[in-house]
């Protein structure tokens, strides 16, 4: 009954029944811990687990991975730390794999790749669990060679990806610096994931494995690689469309995003928040306004999604990059949102050449709300010396100075 409250979330009622147990075993901290860690209650989790060890009940290796996986989950390192160097003086943990993977997690997702690292070479046997762990943590750190030798590692050692590793490693390479740093590195990832994963019928039916992938490739400016992925896949969600509207918009290819916004609505895979703000971004970077404005018109209508203020900013982007500065100005002021640093330097950034009163209109109330971004005020000090107004000028250039 306690185990039942807990999993459900109801750790206020599985907290009463067990005050009023007369007889508790390691089982019963096990459930109370994990449900106190699945509702965040990281402090409620340590304090069960000292219980425990005031009345010498000897933990097992799942309530020492509940534990651990309650610490990592909460943020709470360094009691995690004292728990399991404890641990680590009684366990065997090499009969225990299931343990390791629960320091590791919890080092990975605070960002100590280092002690991570110090863990995972402690390890007599390691799994796909384990090596995923890793890669992610070097993937957060922005480590992507080190995430791409732990992946080869894997190989060497016959240890098979799942489908959370593999989702992994391409998110890892695409949200690193590894995919930007040239043709080389781009051809060494394609020969080992795009073969690896096209050429494995089992993986077809992992949707975000082939999202990744088409990604990876749309992130890196590659988009005819990923419109080739894109093209091999059988079933397609709105990250996947995304993805390579996305793609196509950085390529300044706004009538390729267009078509593939339209074929969105044609199979009827709804698009959600973020998919509005790329299909925005994208007409606004290939000066595509009126349909621009047509998808604004419809994101309530249609689609039910409330535009917040960052698609307001899209919407200044868009009419000021065509022009239509005077419109850019209108829809700040009808926003039911109060404008952002943001915008208003989106606004003046589009007023270097022509319409320098709104340029100047935008910069002023940048000064207003006093922004900490010092490239800001090089936009106000460069927008003031085109207009000629030089005793603002000076004013701003003290600003940059300061």
């Amino acid at each position: 009954l306690v185990e039942m409250y807990a999993r459900s979330g109801k750790y206020l009622e599985a907290r009463r029944l067990f005050d009023l147990m007369r007889n508790r075993d390691e089982l019963t901290y096990t459930s109370m811990i994990a449900g106190y860690g699945m509702q965040g209650e990281g402090r409620g989790a340590l304090k069960l687990f000292e219980e425990m060890n005031k009345f010498q009940i000897k933990p097992d290796d799942v309530t020492m991975v509940v534990v651990l996986s309650a610490y990592s989950h909460c943020g709470l390192v360094f009691e995690g730390e004292m728990v399991f160097k404890e641990m680590y003086s009684v366990y065997d943990f090499n009969k225990y794999l299931l343990i390791w993977y629960s320091p590791v997690e919890m080092y990975a997702r605070s960002g100590k790749y280092l002690e991570v690292r110090s863990l995972f070479d402690l390890m007599r046997n390691r799994d796909e669990l384990t090596y995923t762990s890793m890669i992610a943590g070097y993937g957060m750190q922005g480590e992507g060679r080190g995430a791409l030798k732990l992946f080869e590692e894997m190989n060497k050692f016959q240890i098979k990806p799942d489908d959370v590793t593999m989702v992994v490693v391409l998110s890892a390479y695409s949200h690193c610096r590894l995919v930007f740093e040239g043709e080389m590195v781009f051809k060494e990832m394609h020969s080992v994931y795009d073969c690896y994963i096209t050429m494995r019928e089992d993986f077809n039916k992992y949707l975000l494995i082939w999202y990744s992938l088409v990604e990876m490739y749309a992130r890196s400016g590659k988009y005819l690689e990923a419109r080739r992925l894109f093209d091999l896949m059988r079933n397609r969600d709105e990250l996947t469309y995304t993805s390579m509207i996305a793609g196509y918009g950085m390529q300044g290819e706004g009538r390729g995003a267009l078509k593939l916004f339209e074929e969105m609505n044609k199979f009827q895979i709804k698009p959600d928040d973020v998919t509005m703000v790329v299909v925005l971004s994208a007409y606004s970077h290939c000066g595509l306004v009126f349909e621009g404005e047509m998808v604004f018109k419809e994101m309530y209508s249609v689609y039910g999604i409330i535009p917040r203020l960052e698609r307001f900013d899209c919407m200044v982007d868009l009419y000021g990059r065509a022009g239509f500065l005077s419109k850019a100005k209108e829809i700040i002021s009808r926003m039911p949102y109060r404008p952002s640093t943001a915008l208003w330097a989106t606004l003046l950034g589009d007023c270097w050449i022509g319409n320098t009163e709104v340029g100047i209109l935008a910069a002023e109330k940048l000064l207003e709300m006093g922004p900490e971004n010092s490239g800001y005020y090089v936009l106000i000090a460069y927008l003031y010396a085109t207009a000629g107004c030089w005793d603002k000028l000076a004013k701003a250039r003290i600003f940059i100075r300061d």
